[in-house]
C-alpha cells in the first residue's frame, strides 16, 4: 500500500446527478440496439462513481484491438473516437478480422473538470474554470505497474482498464492524443514495419507536418525510427512505485503494440528566443507563481492544487536546462508554465479562502500570462478535420497496413 495516499478531493466525489448522454454514449448506445455485431457495455466505475464505457464492434477473426480516447482529459479526442465508430460501423472493410473495443473516455472522472470544447486559442484552452490536466499520479494510464503486488493503490480507472486488457489481450492497444505544439507523430512499443513506412504518407493527406523532434511535443523521444515515428523506451516502471503506461503494460504481458498517436493542437511559427532568455522567463513565472501559491490554502485540498503543486516543481530544472541552450525547445515552456498558473487560478477560486485578493492576484497572473504567451506566440489552430484524418490514418495503418489505409481512404 502506499504509504501516503492521496487526500480525498471534490474530484473523486460521486456525482450526485448524473448528466445525459454525451454524443459518443448516444451513437454506441444507437448501435447497440441497431446491430447484434455491436454490444456497449459499463465496465466499471471509477472512483468518482462515474461509468467507463466500450462499445465492442465485432468484425471476426482472432485479432482485438483496443483503442482509448480521453486519456488526457484535456485533449480532445472523443470527437476522433466518434469518427472511428462511425466508420467501422459503416465500412466492413475495416472492422474485418478484428474485434474493436472502443474505450469511450478513459479518464472519466479528469473529463468532468474539462469543459469541451472551447476555442481554438491559447486563453480559451487554458481557462482556468474549464482546464484539467491531472499530475502524473492521477493519470490512470500512468498508474500500471508490471511489479507484483503494486507499491501503490491503484485507481479503479486504471484496474477496469487493466481487466479490460488482460480479458482481450489486444493485438494493438491505441491511445489517441492531442500534443499542444509541433507536428504530429506516432510512438511505438517496438519497430512496426507499415507505421515506419506509410506514416509520412499520412501526415501529407491529413493535411499536417511531422514532428522532427521530441522537444516540439514535450516527449522525451531519441529512437526515432522514420520520418515522424519513435520507439517508445524500455519501461518497466519508474520511481520507488514502478509505475508504468498501459501500453507498456500490455507489451509485456500479452505481446501487444502499443501506438500512441499525437496531432497538434496548433502549429507554431518557428520563432527565435534565446535560451536564456527563456530561462529568464520560466524563474519569473516560477517566482511569481511561488508567491501566488503561498497565499492561498494549501494545494493539497484542491485536484487542481495538487496539480499546480506538481508542475511548479518542473519550472526551475526546465529553466536550467534552457539557460544551457543556444535557442529555447520552444512553445514546451509556455504550455508548462500555463498549466500551472491555470491550475493555481482554479484552486484560488475554488478554494476561496485565502487572505483578501488572493484569489485575484492569482487569476490576474494567470491572465497575464496566458496573454503575454498569445502575444508572443504566431499560431493558428489545426482544423478537426486534419486531426480525425491523421488518428485515424495512423491507427488503420497498425491494424490493417496499407491495404486497410486504402480502404479507409476510399470511404471518406
Amino acid at each position: 500500500m502506499n504509504p501516503h495516499p492521496h487526500p480525498a478531493t471534490p474530484a473523486l466525489a460521486r456525482p450526485a446527478h448524473p448528466g445525459p448522454p454525451g454524443p459518443l454514449t448516444r451513437l454506441a448506445l444507437d448501435l447497440d440496439r441497431a446491430y447484434p455485431w455491436c454490444t456497449y457495455t459499463v465496465a466499471g466505475t471509477t472512483d468518482g462513481g462515474r461509468p467507463l464505457e466500450v462499445l465492442t464492434v465485432r468484425g471476426g477473426g482472432d485479432r482485438s484491438v483496443v483503442a482509448l480516447a480521453g486519456a488526457h482529459p484535456d485533449e480532445e479526442t472523443a470527437h476522433t473516437q466518434f469518427h472511428l465508430i462511425h466508420r467501422l460501423a459503416a465500412h466492413p472493410a475495416l472492422r474485418a478480422g478484428v474485434t474493436w473495443h472502443l474505450v469511450l473516455d478513459a479518464d472519466p472522472d479528469g473529463a468532468a473538470l474539462n469543459h469541451h470544447p472551447r476555442p481554438g486559442s491559447i486563453a480559451g484552452h487554458f481557462d482556468h474554470t474549464a482546464f484539467y490536466r491531472p499530475p502524473i499520479e492521477r493519470q490512470p494510464l500512468w498508474a500500471f505497474t508490471l511489479q507484483d503486488p503494486p507499491g501503490f493503490t491503484e485507481p479503479k480507472t486504471t484496474l477496469i482498464l487493466r481487466a479490460l486488457l488482460d480479458e482481450t489481450r489486444p493485438t494493438v492497444l491505441c491511445d489517441f492524443h492531442r500534443c499542444l505544439s509541433g507536428g504530429a507523430y506516432t510512438l511505438t512499443t517496438r519497430p512496426h514495419p507499415p507505421t515506419n513506412s506509410l506514416t509520412a504518407r499520412v501526415a501529407a493527406t491529413a493535411g499536417v507536418p511531422l514532428a522532427v523532434s521530441g522537444d516540439e511535443g514535450g516527449d522525451p523521444l531519441t529512437h526515432n525510427l522514420a520520418p515522424g515515428v519513435w520507439l517508445t523506451p524500455d519501461d518497466d516502471g519508474s520511481g520507488p512505485d514502478r509505475r508504468t503506461s498501459a501500453w507498456h503494460y500490455a507489451a509485456h504481458h500479452h505481446t501487444t503494440l502499443g501506438v500512441v498517436i499525437e496531432a497538434p493542437q496548433w502549429i507554431i511559427e518557428p520563432g527565435r528566443e534565446s535560451g536564456p532568455a527563456s530561462a529568464d522567463r520560466l524563474r519569473d513565472a516560477h517566482a511569481r507563481l511561488t508567491t501566488c501559491a503561498d497565499a492561498v490554502p494549501d494545494l493539497a485540498l484542491t485536484p487542481h492544487g495538487e496539480a499546480a503543486r506538481a508542475r511548479l516543481d518542473l519550472l526551475l530544472p526546465l529553466a536550467e536546462q534552457e539557460a544551457a541552450r543556444e535557442h529555447s525547445i520552444g512553445p514546451v515552456t509556455d504550455w508548462t508554465i500555463l498549466r500551472v498558473s491555470s491550475a493555481l487560478a482554479a484552486h484560488a477560486v475554488h478554494t476561496d479562502d485565502g487572505p483578501e485578493g488572493a484569489v485575484e492576484a492569482a487569476v490576474d497572473l494567470h491572465r497575464h500570462l496566458t496573454g503575454s504567451t498569445t502575444e508572443r506566440l504566431r499560431y493558428h489552430a489545426v482544423p478537426s478535420s486534419a486531426t480525425v484524418a491523421y488518428h485515424l490514418g495512423a491507427l488503420v495503418t497498425a491494424v490493417h497496413g496499407a491495404p486497410g489505409l486504402n480502404a479507409l481512404w476510399r470511404h471518406k
